[in-house]
């Protein structure tokens, strides 16, 4: 199974601009509709990402390749790196009221297909906010 998003997030980053986050996602140890990055406990995750872009006045965009797939893991992911998404109300509520939604886009799905075994590869094209926010598909997937 192939998962690869893209996410509009908060700032840009310095430094690094690609990595694996490979930590133990639980429930947050004070808010319980959280989930967090825990010491001890919780499931492994992993979780590759890059920058792909960066949008003057806007932020970074970052594509996110799943490895595993834990509730939240994108947005839990992000954060911990200093880089929420936009338009998250849960794990950005300072920045949410910009976006009407979490600005991450479901955009190559993979699959082995269940009958013939034939790898199976989608891509979705990006929505309409994304756009306007001035994203760009990443070069690998321009004509």
């Amino acid at each position: 199974m192939t998962k690869i998003y893209l996410a509009l997030v908060q700032g840009y980053f310095e430094g690094e601009r690609s990595g694996n986050i490979d930590n133990q996602i639980g429930r947050h140890p004070v808010d319980r509709k959280k989930m967090a990055v825990l010491e001890r406990g919780g499931r492994a995750s992993r979780t590759t990402w890059r920058v792909v872009q960066d949008l003057p006045g806007v932020g970074s965009v970052v594509e996110c390749t799943l490895h595993t797939g834990r509730t939240h893991q994108i947005r839990v992911h992000l954060k911990h790196l200093g880089h929420p998404l936009l338009g998250d109300a849960l794990y950005a509520p300072r920045h949410a009221g910009y976006y009407a939604r979490q600005m991450l886009h479901a955009w190559k799905l993979g699959f082995a297909h269940p009958r013939t075994g034939e790898t199976m590869h989608f891509c979705s094209p990006l929505p309409e906010d994304f756009i306007l926010a001035g994203v760009r598909p990443p070069k690998e997937a321009q004509p």
